[in-house]
C-alpha cells in the first residue's frame, strides 16, 4: 500500500505540474522536494519521463534514478542508456539542477522502457536476466515493428524465468515510423 500511495501522489503532481510553464528538469526537481519532504527517509521513488515531439521527431527526457531506456540507432550495432537526470525522487533535496537528455528519433530507431522487474527477473538457478541479456533481445529483434519487439522482449524473459515471476514486469516500446 504504502508504493500504491506514493504513485498516486507522484501521478497528482504530474497533472498538477505539466500544464505548468516549467522544464521538466525544474518539475521534476519541485517533484522530488515534495516527495523528500513528505515521505519517510526509506521511501523513494526511481523515474522516467518524457516528452515526445512528434513534428521534430524529438525525445526530451529526465531519468531519476531508473534504469535507463535503451535507444538504438537502426544503423548502429549498441544501444545508448538513456541516463541524463539525477537522483532518485524523495531520496535526497534537490541540490544540483536534474538533466535534462534529448533525443533525435529517426525512421526505426527504438526506445525500450522497462523495469527492474524485467532485469532482475530470475532463472531457476537464481541468476539475473539482466541488462546484458535485455540488450541482445532488442538489437536480434530491432528490425520488427513495436509490438514485435515487446513480445520478443516478454517471451525472452517468460522463458528464462521459467513463467515464475518473482515482481512486476513493465516495458514500453516506442519505435519510430
Amino acid at each position: 500500500i504504502p508504493a500504491s500511495l506514493l504513485m498516486a501522489n507522484l501521478q497528482a503532481m504530474l497533472h498538477v505540474l505539466t500544464p505548468v510553464e516549467s522544464t521538466m528538469s525544474e518539475a521534476t526537481g519541485r517533484i522530488n522536494d515534495i516527495i523528500y519532504k513528505n515521505t519517510p527517509s526509506d521511501k523513494f521513488i526511481s523515474f522516467f519521463w518524457g516528452r515526445y515531439d512528434v513534428e521534430s521527431g524529438e525525445l526530451t527526457y529526465v531519468n531519476a534514478g531508473h534504469n535507463p531506456p535503451l535507444f538504438m540507432r537502426k544503423d548502429i550495432s549498441e544501444p545508448e542508456l538513456l541516463s541524463d537526470g539525477g537522483v532518485l525522487l524523495g531520496a535526497m533535496p534537490t541540490m544540483m539542477k536534474y538533466q535534462t537528455g534529448t533525443i533525435a528519433l529517426e525512421c526505426d530507431d527504438v526506445v525500450v522502457m522497462y523495469t527492474d522487474g524485467v532485469s532482475e527477473a530470475l532463472s531457476e538457478s537464481e541468476e539475473e536476466y539482466g541488462e546484458e541479456r535485455l540488450n541482445e533481445c532488442v538489437k536480434n529483434n530491432v528490425s520488427l515493428d513495436a509490438d514485435g519487439i515487446l513480445y520478443a522482449i516478454l517471451e525472452s524473459v517468460k522463458e528464462f524465468t521459467n513463467n515464475q515471476y518473482s515482481d512486476d514486469i513493465t516495458v514500453v516500446v516506442i519505435k519510430e515510423c
